[in-house]
Formats: structure tokens, C-alpha cells, sequence
């Protein structure tokens, strides 16, 4: 047996002693760690992204595609590359910039197009009023444009006091020699009302060192009475392109150039490896803590237009504009956005290898180590991975491919049994990207094995988070059983280890308060914030009536997981490590009432309610 061979099988049975419920010596090696940071790559191809957080949570996101418009709905923004996706056919041609806006109680999408020649380039909008706009109809409301009907691009929407304007990129005339902004009113999501006007036109060296002369783009964020509008300056083939920007007050006339000012310098560049970062989006983390960028940026030196997007957190400036800092170095990890899960990460060098494929160093990789060499049929790298419940998980996997050629590879990803190929961009060895699939992973064990496809590739590491989060996660709440309609207590409100858990009159008191936090893998853990101390099968047991109580939060350890699933009347908590339920004793209703493990029956003693705090 070779050496990583028996160090997998070393790591693997050290895990199913900690699903037994055993303790480990400190430093005991395990083939999975919980992450709460990644490399910020979130797709690895595409350009001219755009984001919009709705309020039932999910991000929709467009980028452009080609000809026709594709939106993806997402939980999380980490998560955006693999989430499901939707494509909305628009006519011929040459789809650039697509944005999706929720407007007056309806959904539209504002694009660009052309008939095959992009002098004729103009700006289009859809609508669609189902509340989803993953379902539905789809239907074309026309060409949007003021009176001269010029070349026009990269449209959005500004609503500020009631009222709504049309924010886009343009010619002057009839000819391609520079690109200005202009803006116009509204009088409804889809028609302009005034004259243009312009607001910007490229004049410093840095918006000018190209021909034509470009300032495109346009994006608006509001802060305190700031609209700050981040533009992209300069080629977009270029290494050169950057973000700059201009200002207004929402108590002044936005329909008069001289309400608007433009900074002399970029407010985002190249550097820290980063080349030609433009055509941001705005939006916030799940949790709305944050405020978070994304953007596209070349995929190496002089790559032009093949780009892909990342996405970086950014602050505020005393002056309520927006400080976007320096693009993130490429093998840097930057914290996953508040609210995300954790991600469970398996260091590639950690599989077990077979045929020609063998660990080596990897500059920049996570660990030091990558797996590559996987060149032959019989050449794998395999992983066992653990879920604490059945469910669709995203796959994400650091990668890279410098195939001869340029072009795009694959591996084969087999994952308990069905193959899909696993696409890798081609941006040099060592020049690390994400691929990515959405799959489904059965409770406890899980096998994932990587072989040879077309071409050549790489990988660092890969990370598990469940496809779908629970809205909760990071929150607190209190949990009701239905039965009785009291909350899941803490006795007394006492806070030492040990202090048992009941059910009592839902009082809203800390006692009944708890903060869930995904683990990553499809479990859980809950917190009483006022001890601090976590929900904990009392010395880890398995049997029928083991009692719960609280305990010192140990991240997560065998007794203090819960994996939460959806039931008929709400959620049923389930411990994966006895594969028991969260249960109110004898299904009894009284204040005092004590809460316990038992086998899964999924009855009313066995039923939660979760209430955000």
C-alpha cells in the first residue's frame, strides 16, 4: 500500500470514529476540514455580470451570454456558478450586458442586441409578472430609446423620488469614435420620456488610451443621498480597463449634466495580478451585512475578452462613495459573505490516487500540494465524503488547465455511480479558476472520483455546501412543538455545561433563544446565545431516551450536529450520529417537560417550528 493510500485510509477511519462519537487525540489528521473562506473566482468564464437580490432571498444573476439572455437563481452568491439557470430566447444578435430588475410589482430585462452588425446595436426590454422569473412568460415589450435613436449598450435603471431613469452607454453620432453616458427619464419600466442627456464622456489619459475612446457600463448604487454611478473606462480588450466614477445628490435635477461630477482618477484598477477589471455589480451578502462587488477581469495578462468574474467584499468612503479597495491576489482566500454556510473542503493531495495520477506541489494551491497527472484512463483520484443528510450539495473545485492549445478540458467527475463531465477553463497551469456541478449526495458516506476526459487538468482542493442553505442559517430563533405550543428551553436559564433542556411556555426569553449555523454538510448547530454553550446529546449516546442538554460548543463535534428536515407541520431535528430525533418525552405537553433522543417516527413529539428572533 502506498503512502497516500494508507494515509487516506488512516483519515477515513479517524472520521468514523468521530461519527461514533469517539474523542480524538489533538492533531489527529482528518480528511475534511469546515472552511469559512474561498478564492473568490465565483464563475470561470463570462463578463459583463449583473446581480439583483430579491427579497425572498435569492440572488438572480445575468451575464452576458451571447444570443439570447440566461439568468441563474441563487441562494448564495459563492454558489451562483452552479445553481440552476434559465434561458430566454431574444432574436438575433450579438446579446450583450443583460440586466433583471423587479420594478412595480414585475419582473423586466434590459439587453442589448444587434441584427448582425454592431453599428445597429440597441437596447431591448422583456417583462414578466410572475412572481418568479424562473417561471412564466417571458414577453417582449420593444426597442427602449430616446428620440435620436443612436447606438446604444449596457442599459439600467435608476429610481430615485418615484421616479425612473434610463442609465446607458452611447454614440453621439452615427460613427464608432467614442462612447459617452447619457441619461433620460422614464414614465413607465419600459418607455423613455425625455431627450438624452450626457452625463460622462471619456477625457483622462486613463479613459483615453485606446481608440474608440470608451466610458460604458454604468452602474448606480445610493448611500445617504450619494448616487454614486461606477462606470467601466478605457478598452475592455485591454489590460487597461478600470472603474471609474461620478456623482450626484438625489435632491438634485438628474437631467442636467451639471449635476453630475466626475472623479479624476479610477476607483479600481489592475493589480495583484489582476488585469482589466470592470463591469461591476452591486449587491449584499445573504445576510444584508455586507456590501459586495462583483466584476470581470481578465483571466491572465493580455487574455482581452476572455474573462471570468470574482466577487469582493467593499466598504464606504466618509463621503458615502464607495470604496471598492484593489482586486483580490488570486491565491489569496477572503471570507465567504456573512450568512453563507461553511464549506466542508477536501484537499485534493488527500484522495487516494490510482493509474498515472500523483500529488506534487502547487504554487498558490491551498495547501501547497495539488493532484495532477490524471493524462491516462486508468489515471483517478478519489475521495469518500460525508453528508449529514441526503440532499443536493454544490461541488466546487479550485482548478486549474494549461491544455497546449488554449483550449477548454474535462475531467470526468463520478459521483456515487453517475459520470458528468467536469469543465476546466484553459488559463495556464498554476493559474487557478473554479469549476463546479450541483449533484446529489446520499446521508453518510458519499464516493467522488475524478478520471480523464478531453484534455488535461488539475485541482487544489474542492468544497461541499448544500445547494439550497436553510434561510436561517447564522440567525436565531426559537423552536415551538406544535403539540404542545411551547418553546424548546433551557431549564431555569441557568448556563452551565449540563443544565437540561425542556419544553416551556414560549416566553420569548433567552432560555428559548438559539442560533443555527450550518456546518456545510447538511448539519447544524444550535446555540443558546446566553451561555453560549450548544445543543448536546448528553456523552454523545445513541439510545432510545438519551437525554439533551447544554454543553461546551465544540464546533460541531458528533453530539451537538442536527441535521434539519423539513416535515409536515415544520422541521424534525435528527442527530446524524444516532440517526435519532429531537424529541419531547412521552409526546407530553406539560411546562417541564423533558427533551430527549429516540427512534425517527416523524410525529408531533418530534415536530419543530422555527421562528426568526
Amino acid at each position: 500500500m502506498g503512502y497516500r493510500a494508507w494515509r487516506k485510509l488512516v483519515s477515513r477511519a479517524l472520521a468514523a470514529l468521530l461519527i461514533l462519537g469517539l474523542m480524538l487525540p489533538a492533531g489527529a489528521a482528518e480528511a475534511a476540514t469546515h472552511q469559512n473562506q474561498f478564492y473568490n473566482v465565483i464563475m470561470q468564464d463570462g463578463a459583463d455580470p449583473w446581480v439583483y437580490r430579491h427579497t425572498d432571498g435569492y440572488y438572480y444573476f445575468t451575464k452576458t451570454t451571447g444570443n439570447n439572455v440566461t439568468i441563474w437563481k441563487s441562494a448564495t452568491l459563492s454558489g451562483l456558478d452552479a445553481a440552476p439557470s434559465r434561458a430566454i430566447e431574444t432574436g438575433c444578435c450579438n446579446v450583450w450586458a443583460p440586466e433583471i430588475h423587479y420594478i412595480n410589482g414585475a419582473w423586466y430585462i434590459y439587453y442589448a442586441k444587434d441584427d448582425g452588425d454592431n453599428v445597429n446595436h440597441r437596447m431591448y426590454v422583456m417583462e414578466n409578472t410572475s412572481p418568479d422569473p424562473m417561471q412564466g412568460n417571458w414577453v417582449h415589450k420593444g426597442q427602449i430609446t430616446d428620440p435620436t435613436n443612436k447606438w446604444a449598450i449596457d442599459g439600467t435603471v435608476l429610481q430615485v423620488g418615484g421616479q425612473l431613469y434610463f442609465i446607458w452607454s452611447g454614440w453621439e453620432g452615427d460613427v464608432n469614435v467614442r462612447q459617452n453616458l447619457y441619461i433620460a427619464a422614464m414614465s413607465n419600466p419600459w418607455t423613455i420620456s425625455s431627450n438624452r442627456v450626457e452625463i460622462a464622456r471619456p477625457t483622462y489619459s486613463w479613459e483615453t488610451n485606446h481608440s474608440p475612446h470608451v466610458n460604458e457600463g454604468p452602474q448606480v448604487i445610493v448611500r445617504n443621498g450619494v448616487i454614486s454611478l461606477v462606470y467601466s473606462a478605457s478598452g475592455s480588450w485591454t489590460n487597461d480597463y478600470c472603474l471609474g466614477l461620478i456623482t450626484a445628490s438625489t435632491n438634485s435635477n438628474l437631467l442636467s449634466a451639471s449635476s453630475w461630477t466626475k472623479r479624476s482618477q479610477p476607483i479600481f484598477s489592475s493589480g495583484n495580478g489582476m488585469y482589466g477589471p470592470g463591469h461591476q455589480s452591486f449587491t449584499v451578502s445573504p445576510d444584508g451585512k455586507e456590501d459586495w462587488m462583483i466584476y470581470h477581469v481578465a483571466k491572465h495578462h493580455n487574455a482581452g475578452w476572455n474573462r471570468e468574474i470574482r466577487a469582493q467584499k467593499f466598504t464606504w468612503n466618509a463621503d458615502n462613495t464607495p470604496n471598492l479597495g484593489v482586486p483580490v491576489p488570486p491565491n489569496t482566500p477572503i471570507p465567504v459573505p456573512s450568512g453563507e454556510s461553511q464549506r466542508v473542503r477536501y484537499e485534493a493531495e488527500e484522495g487516494t490516487f490510482g493509474g498515472a495520477a500523483y500529488a506534487s506541489p502547487g504554487p498558490g494551491s491551498s495547501g501547497g500540494m495539488k493532484a495532477g497527472h490524471i493524462d491516462t484512463a486508468d489515471s483517478f483520484v478519489e475521495f469518500s465524503v460525508y453528508a449529514a443528510a441526503a440532499g443536493d450539495y454544490i461541488l466546487s473545485a479550485r482548478t486549474a488547465n494549461g491544455t497546449s492549445g488554449g483550449g477548454w478540458s474535462n475531467l470526468n467527475i463520478t459521483i456515487n455511480g453517475r459520470t458528468s463531465p467536469f469543465h476546466v477553463t484553459n488559463k495556464g497551469w498554476d493559474n487557478w479558476g473554479l469549476s463546479t456541478i450541483r449533484t446529489h449526495l446520499n446521508a453518510s458516506w458519499n464516493t467522488v472520483r475524478f478520471t480523464k476526459g478531453n484534455g488535461y487538468a488539475e485541482i487544489d482542493f474542492f468544497d461541499l455546501t448544500p445547494a439550497e442553505p436553510a434561510a436561517w442559517t447564522g440567525s436565531i430563533y426559537k423552536l415551538i412543538n406544535p403539540n404542545s405550543g411551547k418553546g424548546l428551553d433551557v431549564a431555569g436559564g441557568e448556563r452551565g455545561n449540563g443544565t437540561n433542556v425542556q419544553i416551556w411556555e414560549d416566553n420569548n426569553t433567552s432560555a428559548q433563544e438559539w442560533r443555527v449555523t450550518s456546518l456545510g454538510d447538511g448539519a447544524y448547530t444550535l446555540i443558546n446565545p446566553n451561555s453560549g454553550r450548544a445543543l448536546d446529546v448528553a456523552g454523545t449516546g445513541t439510545a432510545d431516551g438519551t437525554n439533551v442538554h447544554i454543553w461546551d460548543d465544540f464546533g460541531g463535534n458528533p453530539a451537538q450536529r442536527w441535521a434539519i428536515i423539513r416535515s409536515n407541520n415544520g422541521y424534525k431535528l435528527i442527530n446524524p450520529n444516532s440517526g435519532k430525533a429531537l424529541d419531547v418525552a412521552g409526546g407530553g405537553t406539560a411546562n417541564g417537560t423533558n427533551v430527549q433522543i429516540w427512534s425517527d417516527y416523524g410525529n408531533a413529539a418530534q415536530t419543530w417550528q422555527l421562528y426568526r428572533k
